[in-house]
């Protein structure tokens, strides 16, 4: 199985999403003044055709979010593993291993190829933050996007120490299965990216399963590699995509950015 398994939700075709039509903010000293009816539009996402529309009149109420709200390892487990592996009908078999022991290879074009343990990096640097994680094709309101406090270690720290010759533009990371994922070099650099060994302060075979898996940014699960064994960095003619930017299917990247509702009152 690929290391990313949530590469797998949202793959059906023709789910369904509302958008609202008009956004409005209700002064409280005049719930009824002036406040058109708000239309919800049905929309089909794979070929963004309205469906049908619903007038609700004088719509009012509060709306808050925070990004604090941590989803439990339990529920991170059934979105992102469980459910993964009952769509593709494969067994997650990556090696689960105490972190601190992972071996990663960082070469390619670099003044400085090495190897380190996990260990090894995160005594030179370690980060917990809170991050979501989202699958490209989650709908609106859909159940396949978390936050959860990570620790790892950064990205950045691991490509400085390699030294990276002037030209490179592209990171390689390579799972244990021997599965490639090529992201550019800047859009990595530009955000927090860790090589992720707890989630929720437990391992991650609690959760999304395997020993280590990158977390980044603004980059849909997809892109989240799991039981990473080396890092290349190298100058190619074309760097990849940016993610987001690529020609993905239909069913991709029709709610971006994503959001989770954990609860909801009339």
């Amino acid at each position: 199985m690929k290391p990313t398994v949530t590469k797998v939700i949202g793959t059906a075709a023709g789910v369904t999403l509302l958008a609202p039509g008009i956004a409005l903010a209700v002064p409280p000293e005049a719930p009824d003044a002036g406040v058109p009816d708000v239309a919800w539009t049905q929309v089909e996402a794979s070929s963004q055709t309205v469906e049908s529309t619903v007038s609700v009149p004088r719509v009012q109420g509060e709306f808050s979010y925070n990004q604090t709200t941590l989803t439990p390892n339990s529920r991170i487990a059934q979105v992102f593993q469980k459910a993964a592996n009952a769509l593709c009908q494969a067994s997650c078999e990556m090696t689960v291993t105490a972190p601190e022991d992972w071996a990663i290879s960082v070469s390619g074009d670099v003044e400085n190829a090495y190897t380190a343990t996990l260990g090894q990096l995160a005594a030179e640097d370690e980060q917990t933050t809170i991050m979501g994680c989202a699958c490209a094709g989650n709908t609106a309101g859909g159940a396949a996007v978390i936050n959860a406090e990570v620790t790892g270690v950064p990205m950045a720290t691991i490509i400085e120490r390699a030294q990276p010759k002037a030209g490179v533009n592209t990171v390689t990371l390579v799972s244990e299965d021997g599965y490639r994922m090529s992201l550019p070099l800047d859009y990595v650099m530009a955000r927090r990216a860790l090589v992720v060994s707890e989630i929720n302060g437990e391992g991650l075979s609690s959760s999304v399963g395997g020993t280590n898996q990158l977390w980044i940014d603004a980059a849909a699960a997809k892109y989240f590699t799991r039981n990473v064994v080396a890092i290349e960095l190298t100058a190619q003619e074309v760097a990849p995509d940016t993610p987001g930017t690529e020609d993905a299917p239909d069913d991709q990247y029709v709610n971006r950015p994503n959001a989770g509702i954990t609860k909801a009152a009339s």
